[in-house]
């Protein structure tokens, strides 16, 4: 009885392979197919029949998994945000302190990521004002990234960036830098070679912490200098 009731729960087996594990399989095609759909013609372009023609699957299928287009859309943007993310995430943990090797070694992946021209366009230009809920998911994104640039720095320089508030400024700059550089970079074909593209980026990154450094000391300094003016008064 009870393995009776577990079939009908996980749904029946079909050569071998789990209902979940099927659905899982079609889930992941469709997030392929809109990945090559709304990179080429575009969301607003894009059909239901499109994609499901692209992932070869029936109709059906795509209203088991989602919701609408737009579903589609917030999902396949979370999974090349969260890909890239980790990309990031793991190259730069294996670059020691060094802040020129971590900047480097993530623009080199971040521009590697844009040579897939339709995950790009995904990620950079396709899901900008498509709905409420596309814009929060876009949003939140933005916000890991913002405070994913930040991390790349240590304490130090962290603190001469300003509180909590300054540096989710500074962050969120920083990525919509990055942003506007990439989709010009994506839209000129690649015009530039990426070591030209993570040259001259690196430089925006790198001028902006250490400017906030030089501004820190500079503030101390004189701080220390007006303190030591009081005193002899």
């Amino acid at each position: 009885m009870k393995k009776k009731a577990e079939t009908v729960a996980t749904g029946r087996a079909y050569g071998g392979i789990a209902h979940e594990d099927r659905a899982a399989e079609r889930r992941d095609a469709l997030i392929q197919a809109a990945t090559q759909v709304f990179g080429t013609v575009g969301f607003r372009k894009a059909t239901v029949k499109s994609i499901c023609r692209q992932a070869k699957l029936n109709d059906r299928y795509f209203y088991a998994a989602f919701d609408s287009a737009d579903h589609l859309l917030r999902v396949t943007y979370e999974h090349h945000a969260q890909r890239l993310h980790a990309s990031l995430q793991q190259v730069i943990q294996k670059q020691g302190e060094k802040l020129e090797a971590k900047v480097a070694a993530g623009l080199r992946v971040f521009f590697l990521f844009l040579r897939d021209p339709c995950a790009a366009r995904v990620l950079m230009l396709e899901v900008m004002g498509v709905s409420a809920e596309t814009d929060a998911t876009y949003q939140r994104n933005i916000f890991e990234f913002a405070r994913q640039i930040i991390s790349f720095v240590d304490k130090a320089t962290q603190d001469a960036l300003g509180d909590h508030d300054d540096q989710r400024i500074v962050g969120f700059a920083l990525v919509g830098a990055m942003i506007n550089a990439g989709t010009a970079w994506l839209l000129s074909d690649y015009r530039d070679s990426e070591e030209k593209m993570v040259h001259n980026c690196s430089q925006v990154l790198l001028g902006t912490y250490a400017y906030a450094v030089k501004q820190a000391r500079q503030s101390a300094r004189s701080a220390r200098s007006t303190s030591a003016t009081r005193t002899r008064r």
